[in-house]
């Protein structure tokens, strides 16, 4: 029906917009890492301590937060309206309403589809913490977290130039990118969620 093809078309642009948002969050994270800013500084330590080469930091497309309102500014400058911000999970509302980077000071590690979508993002607080130090995007249209491997946009890459007897399936981001990185490219890691 005409009522059904609407639905989907205003589906279809939701996702659309939730998805260049993520992609040019993606973009603000890596330029971050690279800008030079002083408060990138723990960012690029941590990579270094973990002996994470500068491809590999490229290829899975590594990026820095740097504060809590970055973000926020860098998206309302391209135009994005708030609740598409807000669906999109990239930004979360404080307790006076104001809108704040959900992966605020956290070095990124963006969560990429088969299509090569970014859908989500993982986040590594790198202070001294009594709470989780990973953190995920909440789960939204784009991002089910029981429905996604990361580094499975990897995989499909691997998958069409040779044939993958098997893969290794381990628990988090930096197991999967230092076993990438050993050359073990069949690697794929679940979301933290427990697996059915």
């Amino acid at each position: 029906s005409n009522m059904d093809t609407e639905e989907s078309v205003r589906k279809k642009k939701k996702r659309d917009a939730m998805a260049a948002i993520l992609l040019d969050s993606a973009r603000f994270y890596r330029a971050n890492l690279f800008s030079g800013d002083r408060r990138a500084d723990a960012h690029l330590q941590y990579i270094a301590d973990r002996k994470m080469s500068p491809s590999t930091v490229k290829q899975f497309g590594i990026g820095a937060s740097l504060d809590y309102k970055g973000l926020g500014e860098f998206l309302a400058g391209k135009g994005y309206s708030r609740q598409d911000i807000l669906d999109s999970g990239v930004l979360i509302e404080d307790k006076n309403g104001r809108l704040i980077d959900a992966q605020a000071e956290r070095l990124i590690f963006p969560i990429i589809n088969n299509m090569d979508e970014v859908i989500g993002f993982g986040g590594r607080f790198l202070g001294k913490t009594d709470f989780a130090k990973y953190k995920n995007t909440k789960e939204t249209i784009l991002f089910n977290k029981s429905k996604i491997l990361y580094n499975i946009n990897l995989l499909k890459k691997l998958k069409r130039q040779q044939t993958i007897p098997n893969v290794i399936f381990v628990e988090g981001y930096m197991d999967t990118i230092s076993l990438y990185q050993a050359g073990f490219e069949n690697v794929v890691a679940s979301m933290g969620t427990a697996l059915t």
